[in-house]
């Protein structure tokens, strides 16, 4: 007998599966928000993106968000554990971390056009592009879009399950 991969929130007769693959679910769930909103909402992004060229909204890409949330909304019950796809922030959230230690750590008031070590890194990855030009903004590309790409697929999937919920009520 094959252990069917299907989520028991979604199917309560389904057999569960085992608790050690939760993380490779939440793995899996953060992969898809990251890469599939980047990716495909790269275009959108590409096209829409003068619009809010150097403003407050830029570093977030709200195309690319859309395009996450929208991945997270359609798509993330279909991933097994689709019950790990609202907690792909938490990768999201270590993964911007990890770019603003890194950024930061090697920072210097001799070279900086920032006062403090914080206002750097906040400009460096919230900045608008004047802020953060001398880097060519590869800190938001890098570390912003990714966190913001996996916020947004975690309240596309929370979504999806409160609508999966309100649609059981009726």
């Amino acid at each position: 007998m094959a252990l069917k991969l299907v989520d028991s929130q979604s199917d309560p007769n389904a057999p569960s599966m085992p608790r050690a693959l939760w993380p490779v679910s939440l793995v899996s769930h953060s992969f898809l928000a990251m890469f599939g909103g980047m990716i495909l909402g790269f275009l959108p992004e590409a096209f829409l993106s003068r619009l809010y060229y150097n403003t407050g909204i830029e570093p977030f890409a709200p195309a690319i968000a859309l395009t996450a949330f929208l991945i997270g909304y359609f798509f993330s019950q279909h991933l097994f554990r689709a019950r790990a796809a609202k907690w792909a922030w938490i990768v999201g959230v270590l993964w911007l971390s990890f770019g603003m230690y890194d950024e930061t750590r090697f920072w210097s008031a001799s070279w900086s056009t920032e006062k403090s070590r914080w206002q750097y890194a906040l400009a460096e990855f919230f900045g608008p592009t004047s802020k953060c030009s001398g880097s060519e903004c590869l800190g938001e590309l890098f570390f912003t879009m990714p966190f913001v790409a996996s916020v947004m697929y975690s309240v596309g999937a929370y979504f999806r399950e409160l609508r999966a919920r309100w649609v059981n009520l009726k």
